[in-house]
Order: structure tokens, then sequence, then C-alpha cells
């Protein structure tokens, strides 16, 4: 605030100073004077600004270092191990695999939905404990055949993700989509790990 009033009195006296120098100047040095007395009041006046700006812009560098930091949000550790704890007993068993896989194709056959050769492989997860069954589902049919059994599938297994979804058609006319599926389900990992 001090420094704003003695930036406003040192304006206010420069434009009095200009003036009464234009006053006695134009006499004196006629039409340049008068000139040069209007470039001096307009660089006084932009010095002006720019010294205010400065003023401004300090005292918002101060308000900001003035606020303390933004907390970081923790995840109590009860809370993330009860989460945890959950996530591992919503895992089914290693050897429940085959089930799901047999509702799978249930699922599809009851959606009209044709499966052409299907591949399955275990993958562990070392870190999480818990093991990836990972299934590539080739399947022929219409989409929204495709689209309810990718529906119902998600329904019915919590821990089963589809990963990848791929749609070709032989014809741009024909209704018929050959649909290739990434499925994974996560499992508990297998005593002695993957097998």
């Amino acid at each position: 605030m001090n420094m704003q009033y003695q930036l406003g009195q040192a304006g206010a006296r420069m434009a009095w100073e200009c003036r009464r120098l234009a006053a006695r100047g134009l006499a004196l040095a006629g039409w340049a004077g008068v000139a040069a007395a209007v470039c001096a009041v307009l660089a006084a006046g932009a010095w002006h600004s720019r010294q205010q700006a400065a003023v401004q812009l300090a005292q918002l560098q101060a308000r900001q270092q003035d606020k303390p930091p933004v907390p970081l949000v923790q995840v109590p550790v009860d809370d993330a191990r009860s989460r945890l704890h959950a996530f591992d007993s919503a895992l089914k068993p290693v050897q429940e695999a085959p089930q799901v896989v047999e509702d799978l194709l249930a699922l599809a056959a009851a959606e009209g939905l044709v499966l052409q050769r299907g591949q399955y492989r275990l993958q562990d997860d070392s870190a999480g404990s818990f093991t990836r069954y990972r299934l590539s589902l080739p399947v022929v049919g219409t989409a929204p055949a495709v689209n309810n059994f990718v529906a119902a599938a998600l329904r019915r297994h919590r821990m089963l993700a589809l990963e990848a979804l791929q749609y070709k058609r032989q014809q741009s006319d024909s209704l018929q989509l050959e649909t290739r599926m990434e499925w994974v389900l996560l499992v508990q990992a297998p005593a002695g790990g993957v097998r």
C-alpha cells in the first residue's frame, strides 16, 4: 500500500511539473518543446502503469506463498488392506477356470454364436499374487448376439474382463460377423505357481 501511495504521489507531481513546464516551455521552446513534454508525460504514464503491475505481481506472489500447500490424499492403510482382502476373496480357485469357460461357451450357444477354435493359457502375476487365465474366443454371429453375449458374460462373472474385441465382416451387406474376443479371468494363484 505504501508503495502505491508513493507511486501515486510521484505521478501527480510529474503531471504538475509537466503542466508547469509546458506553460513556461511553450513560450521558450515552441512546438518542439511541447512535443517533448507530451512524450515525457506518455513515458511517465507507461512507467507508472508498469510499476503498478509490478506491485500487483508482488502482492499476488506474497499471497501464493502464504497459502498452505495442497494436502495429498492418502488412503488409510486399513482401508487399502480391506479392499485388497475383498479382491483376494472374490477370486475363484484356478481349478474353477474350466467351469467358467464352459459357462461362456453355453452363453455363446444361447445367443446363437458359433465358436471356432479357442485358445487358453495361464499367466502368473507374482506381484499381485493371482493368476490371469487368458481366453481367446473367435465366434461367428450377428452383432446384437455378440453384444448380448459380452454383456451376459460380464454380468455373470465378476472377475472376467474383456480386453479386446475385433469385428470382421466378409461382405459389406452380410449380417454375420467374425468376432475375436480376448478375455481375462482373474483367479487365485495355484499352489506352487503356474503349471
